[in-house]
């Protein structure tokens, strides 16, 4: 029984990263959209990407803001024999599908390079989530939890009603200050405060086991009980008079109406109408260092975000039944409220370098290393750190026009055993495409659009059920370069 409840809790995980690792957004620029080989970057956008590299821009103020909208599907195919007791869909195969949609992500990034040695530089972006997920006919388990109830205590069909939505966003506030040894290397130190933000709300009700509601069953239990009662008596009354035989027949038929009264009981308690609302919020902070070395014509940078350990802390007004359960079952109580549940974003290390070909054309590629095994709290058992690897070409058209394209490869360390219908990732490759307009020396409009292009996870889950996850992503976004 505590799994209902524990899944329904974890069910409406919102819009995940449209480019990045578990909990981390790497695309906190309109420019990541055209190309995402940022991490070597000497542009604006590098206060996030590459803040070392901000100390190479010219001196005076340097500021960008970016509009970001991302659209997500997620989509489970899923095939149990148990799905045929569903009195309303009796097909073993069913397609349930969640849709995330982001349509404003902001983020505003800002440099003042002071001098040839000093430069500081901030940002506000939401780092993580960023978006609300809402799966209209829920998720697989919960039909397959039903369909087994009814299957074990010979029922004969089912019917239930889902709905589970959710939002998640970590906004991030990152200063920073740069110093610049020589014209070949800086380095960077600066802090990003996170605060999140999380909201869950969910229901599973107008649940029946063979046309029956619980508050039948429950009427049904009680019938037994007193028909139980009164053959009981009745046995106590032939037993008085001596009457063995009868007595032994009335006994017999109160252990079968008290039997039936603790099946009919138990389903009952099993099909009742659950109810979620939690709320969710937390802060922590993130250290982060960097270093830029410039060749030339080839540009090289690293950066290390250390791990942010994050403690959300509950505000709920969850059904009473949900709360009934918490008093009794350990795992649901960390959604009562005023409970914390650990959530931490993992540390990331990034490389990039970026060469001039020639006068008009730049390479860049990077890589990423997400270290997603030492984030305590994960909803997910992680088998292997998340990696990533990109590349990108930009061609300066003329003296006004840029183009660019690039893609990533994004691969997680899921195994089997770690998917679940609330929590999966699917590798990927993306590919971006776009460009930029020149106005004048000072002021300069990036424009993007990011595709991603999901492999199908097929597996058989914990139900025994054969299922295939896969995902569809899609931004686009804007971002306005201004320099005084």
């Amino acid at each position: 029984m505590n799994r209902i409840f524990l899944f329904i809790c974890a069910a409406t995980v919102a819009l995940t990263s449209h480019a990045g690792g578990l909990l981390a957004n790497t695309n906190q620029n309109a420019a990541f959209l055209r190309n995402p080989a940022r991490d070597a970057v000497i542009a604006i956008d590098g206060v996030y990407s590459n803040p070392a590299g901000t100390a190479f821009l010219p001196e005076g103020l340097h500021l960008s803001l970016s509009w970001q909208a991302a659209f997500q599907k997620r989509q489970m195919e899923v095939n149990n024999n148990l799905f045929t007791l569903n009195k309303e869909n009796q097909s073993p195969s069913r397609n349930f599908e969640g849709k995330a949609t982001a349509p404003v992500i902001p983020s505003f990034q800002a440099a003042y390079v002071f001098n040839d040695k000093w430069s500081v530089s901030a940002q506000f972006a939401v780092g993580g989530g960023g978006g609300k997920c809402e799966f209209e006919q829920g998720l697989p388990m919960f039909e397959e939890l039903i369909g087994g109830i009814v299957a074990k205590n010979g029922g004969e069909s089912y019917q239930l009603r889902q709905n589970l939505t959710g939002e998640q966003y970590f906004y991030g506030l990152q200063v920073g200050g740069t110093y610049k040894f020589n014209n070949n290397v800086s380095v960077f130190a600066g802090v990003r405060g996170v605060l999140a933000s999380c909201s869950y709300t969910g229901a599973i009700n107008n649940i029946k086991a063979n046309g029956m509601s619980a508050d039948e069953y429950t009427a049904l239990s009680q019938q037994a009980i007193a028909g139980a009662e009164q053959a009981a008596a009745v046995a106590a009354q032939y037993a008085a008079l001596g009457m063995t035989e009868e007595a032994q027949k009335y006994t017999e038929k109160a252990a079968t109406l008290q039997a039936s009264a603790a099946k009919a009981g138990t389903i009952a308690a099993m099909i009742g109408d659950y109810q979620l609302d939690c709320s969710q919020d937390g802060f922590g902070v993130t250290p982060i260092i960097g270093v830029d070395v410039n060749l030339g014509k080839l540009n090289l940078a690293a950066k290390y975000e250390f791990r942010t350990k994050i403690n959300l802390e509950n505000e709920s007004d969850n059904s009473e039944n949900l709360a009934q359960l918490a008093t009794q079952v350990p795992a649901v109580a960390v959604y009562a409220d005023g409970a914390k549940v650990r959530s931490d974003i993992p540390a990331l290390f990034t490389f990039g370098a970026q060469y001039q070909v020639s006068n008009s054309v730049r390479a860049m590629a990077g890589y990423h290393l997400y270290f997603d095994k030492d984030a305590q709290g994960s909803a997910t058992a992680v088998s292997k750190n998340t990696w990533e690897i990109t590349a990108g070409v930009e061609w300066d058209l003329n003296d006004k026009i840029l183009l660019s394209l690039g893609g990533q490869r994004t691969k997680y360390g899921f195994a089997d055993s770690d998917m679940t219908d609330t929590n999966f990732n699917i590798s990927s490759i993306a590919l971006c495409l776009g460009g930029a307009y020149k106005f004048n020396d000072r002021m300069k409009l990036n424009v993007g659009y990011m595709h991603s292009f999901y492999e199908d996870h097929k597996f058989t889950n914990a139900n025994g059920s054969a299922c295939n996850y896969t995902r569809k992503n899609d931004v686009v976004g804007v971002s306005f370069d201004i320099s005084f």
